[in-house]
């Protein structure tokens, strides 16, 4: 910052020796209307609406209450099967590392390459082949989706759950359950994984599959209809942007994988997905894949 300052402070005083007043207030105006200008889109851009402030809040809220429950003991965080309103709260890969402090936060299923990025003896370096593995070898489970049983440890949650390792039976059921449901339709595309599209969400599914195939993190990319759909700075690009998700958001049960992306409400006009080795394609010989949606695959509801 200090740079630009003295180099803005020498131009004006420059300016103003030169060519008197006049033009250094006239320069001073137009900074403070470009900087009244620049706090209002960032402002825009940035605001949470109150809702989904309340949303998170009360996630954090029970975040906190898990804590004092887990602290000490190892926890597998799980991907979800409902993320409509996981851009609402906090993701298991950032804020609840933070809020869950105390605890050995497992992400157990990455590729065998990840090793090189974490220390030697950390919760990352476990490795398991499935997500059942893992839970046996966790004392509790963290998950966004609710499913009644005698393993659920926080019945009074509304966003985040805690359940003991014996609830990985009742997730698993849910996981296939949702797997069932999306491979019993037509694929919008095929490759690696396999896509599909519906309830508002892009499915990659994979059967058989193991630990390597989640190599890769899953990018989306969603193109608008109409530009003006698009949130302030994005009406400037053709595309909402890309959305990322590692290997920790794809669920491997049962020699299947899923990951379930969220799509936005207003038209879409194309998709583009596929995966890019994770985190660098230097990790891997292969170049990942990518397949292309056109409208004429996407239903109205999607």
């Amino acid at each position: 910052v200090g740079v630009p300052l003295v180099f803005y402070s020498l131009l004006l005083l420059y300016v103003h020796k030169r060519r008197g007043h006049g033009p250094v207030v006239g320069l001073a105006v137009a900074a403070l209307l470009a900087f009244v200008v620049s706090v209002f889109q960032t402002d825009r851009r940035w605001r949470i609406d109150a809702q989904a402030d309340e949303v998170r809040q009360a996630t954090l809220a029970e975040l906190g209450s898990i804590r004092e429950t887990t602290r000490g003991k190892v926890v597998l965080l799980l991907p979800s099967v409902e993320p409509e309103w996981s851009g609402q709260v906090p993701t298991a890969r950032t804020e609840w590392r933070y809020y869950l402090a105390g605890s050995v936060l497992s992400h157990s299923l990455l590729p065998e390459d990840a090793r090189r990025y974490h220390p030697a003896g950390s919760a990352l370096t476990r490795r398991f082949p499935d997500m059942e593995a893992a839970a046996r070898a966790a004392d509790f489970l963290v998950a966004r989706d609710r499913v009644e049983s005698d393993a659920l440890l926080t019945p009074g949650n509304e966003w985040v759950f805690l359940y003991d390792s014996a609830g990985m039976d009742d997730l698993v059921d849910l996981y296939r359950a949702t797997y069932q449901r999306v491979v019993s339709g037509e694929p919008a595309a095929r490759s690696h994984f396999d896509v599909y599209l519906g309830d508002r969400k892009l499915f990659h599914v994979r059967e058989p599959c193991v630990r390597e195939d989640m190599g890769y993190q899953v990018l989306v990319r969603v193109f608008s209809e109409d530009s003006k759909d698009l949130p302030g700075p994005g009406r400037r690009r053709p595309s909402k942007g890309t959305t990322r998700f590692s290997p920790h958001s794809v669920m491997l049960f049962e020699g299947k994988c899923m990951a379930i992306v969220p799509l936005p409400d207003y038209p879409i006009s194309r998709i583009r997905t596929g995966q890019q080795p994770y985190p660098h394609p230097r990790w891997e010989g292969h170049r990942g894949w990518e397949v292309r949606i056109p409208a004429r695959k996407i239903p109205a509801n999607r």
